[in-house]
């Protein structure tokens, strides 16, 4: 599964590659929003991981560009912010849920799995009928 990392920290970047690889992802990294769409367009990754707070175009910028875009894949979002904000961003968005950048390892792992087999599970199921 290709999964694309956006964050403009270096740090932040490294480790969150370094978690993702070592579960078996393949990584590609971005430290920037700038461009992020076309490099999503091109190599279309599965997964979207991103940043919330980045310079010059915001995570939740770039989010609703790829929703307006129709692009497939699955986005979650990915902050330091109070969790009841990242709820918020992330149904404003439509991302598929959001990520603490304080989780352990383990919960980092259990929670960004967890919301995979969530977003796989809704895009499945067919649509409602309308009576």
């Amino acid at each position: 599964m290709k999964v694309l990392v956006v964050d403009d920290d270096p740090i932040v970047l490294a480790v969150t590659q370094e978690r993702l690889e070592r579960s078996g992802y393949e990584v590609h990294v971005r430290n920037q929003a700038l461009g992020t769409s076309r490099w999503i367009t091109e190599n279309v990754p599965d997964v979207v991981l991103l940043d919330v707070m980045m310079p010059a175009l915001s995570g939740t910028e770039l989010a609703n560009v790829l929703r307006r875009n129709d692009i497939p894949s699955i986005v979650i979002l990915y902050s330091s912010k109070d969790p009841a904000e990242l709820q918020k961003l992330v149904a404003e968005t439509g991302a598929a849920g959001a990520i603490s950048k304080s989780e352990s390892d383990e919960g980092f792992m259990k929670r960004f799995e967890s919301l995979l087999r969530l977003a796989r599970a809704a895009a499945s199921k067919p649509p409602a009928r309308k009576e």
